[in-house]
């Protein structure tokens, strides 16, 4: 059913009102007034963790015992200590699996708030997951460190550098961290933000899920018609402005030093990402980045990329409502992460027109500069098309682009994504005209 969405500016303030209200607002059952406490068995993986970290600062969690060796962990065991006393606040460290079926939910920086619940001691907590993703927060900590920065991934270290080794080099990781923490300045004592979307009491999970497995058409209307109409005319407005100029900018300067240097400074990479990715590999990352944009939105007033990550979000919520518990639907979660990752580009860049992913994988991330190159499968009979690149796919040599090409299920089995019929291959990912958030409103029915 289409959703028809009057693009209404009037109604914008209303709806941004309406977004931002608390949750508890509304009268829902996982009110904090009217829940009632988790029960006593949630807390036993806290309360094992916990115990353990009191005694030592380095946990591993058996299930994953292979991510540190006996010489790694008295490696990374002897770095923290010494980081802690400079720091003057312990730092703890945690590497164990974090499903989704856990008191967490599979949110990394849920379990480290709910763990510091539980130690009660402040201090630097750092986290890292059974795929190797690296995520830290801190409470009452005496150094110049930004610990909303700390609490996402815009640290080098954040993910494993091959995602096929989550725990490749992770001893000189943990140890690259909790060694920047300690060389921060001193300065007044700060704590991570509180969650914006905590995990809703352990067991019933069932009678509030995260995210609707059949959403109502109702959810939809009311979204889009507080949300997407009035706030997608506004980004699409400014972007069209935005975008003309920037297209400009980028074509004239694509190729140069300049070009991959200015846009390179705030570039997301994610050279690791999966050339074949799973099915359950793309429902956690789409899941994980709507939750880092819908974390940035609150504190964007006044950010130029404000109205462009806004619409991205939305477009990028309506699509993984749709399609994330159903089997094939590969390319449209692609397409949830690349929106969302669209939309925090434009944030951390200020700009109303972020560049388009690479094309050789949109995985991969931002694009930094335009080369010609061949691709296996391409609709142009292998002739070289210049295309958005990363800084990795812009340097490789044929093969190695043959290699990193995005493949997913299509009507005939395995295929590149750019050989699958559909908005993705039309729309190109926004590589031929910065519209890819209108493409997506127009193929999911909203008007």
């Amino acid at each position: 059913m289409r959703r028809v969405v009057p693009g209404i500016l009037g109604v914008t303030a209303a709806a941004l009102a309406l977004w931002a209200a608390p949750a508890s607002a509304a009268p829902t059952p996982s009110a904090p007034a009217s829940a009632a406490p988790d029960p006593r068995y949630s807390g036993h993986r806290l309360d094992r963790v916990a115990a353990a970290l009191a005694k030592d600062p380095l946990y591993v969690d058996p299930d994953v015992d292979v991510a540190l060796g006996a010489a790694d962990r008295a490696r990374v065991d002897r770095a923290i200590r010494a980081a802690a006393e400079r720091v003057a606040v312990p730092i703890l460290v945690v590497v164990a699996p974090n499903p989704t079926e856990s008191e967490s939910q599979g949110k990394d920086d849920a379990f480290l708030s709910a763990l510091h619940g539980v130690t009660h001691r402040d201090g630097l907590y750092l986290m890292v997951d059974d795929d190797g993703y690296m995520l830290g927060q801190g409470w009452n900590v005496p150094r110049d460190i930004d610990l909303d920065v700390v609490a996402q991934d815009d640290l080098p270290d954040y993910e494993p550098p091959d995602i096929h080794r989550p725990f490749g080099g992770l001893a000189d990781r943990l140890i690259k961290r909790v060694d920047a923490w300690a060389a921060a300045p001193a300065g007044p004592p700060r704590s991570s933000p509180a969650l914006l979307s905590p995990p809703v009491p352990f067991g019933q999970e069932d009678d509030h899920p995260l995210v609707p497995d059949k959403p109502t058409v109702k959810s939809h209307f009311l979204r889009g018609f507080l949300i997407a109409g009035p706030l997608s005319a506004v980004a699409l407005y400014w972007a069209g402005i935005g975008s003309a100029a920037a297209g400009r900018r980028w074509f004239r300067r694509g190729g140069t030093r300049g070009a991959v240097a200015g846009l390179a400074e705030h570039a997301e990479a994610h050279p690791g990402a999966p050339a074949k990715p799973s099915d359950r590999w793309l429902r956690r990352t789409a899941s994980a980045e709507l939750d880092r944009l819908r974390d940035r939105l609150p504190d964007a007033s006044g950010n130029r990329g404000r109205a462009f990550a806004l619409a991205a979000f939305d477009a990028a919520q309506i699509l993984y409502d749709d399609v994330h518990g159903e089997p094939g639907h590969a390319l449209d979660l692609v397409g949830v992460i690349v929106l969302a990752r669209q939309g925090r580009r434009a944030l951390a860049g200020q700009m109303t027109a972020p560049p388009p992913p690479c094309f050789v994988n949109p995985l991969h991330g931002d694009s930094t500069r335009r080369r010609s190159i061949a691709l296996p499968g391409d609709a142009g009979g292998g002739k070289s098309r210049r295309q958005p690149l990363c800084t990795a796919c812009s340097g490789a040599s044929g093969k190695e682009i043959a290699d990193r090409v995005l493949r997913v299920q299509g009507p005939d089995g395995l295929a590149p994504h750019y050989a699958v019929p559909g908005v993705w291959r039309d729309a190109a990912w926004g590589s031929r005209g910065n519209d890819l958030v209108k493409r997506v409103m127009e193929y999911l029915g909203v008007e």
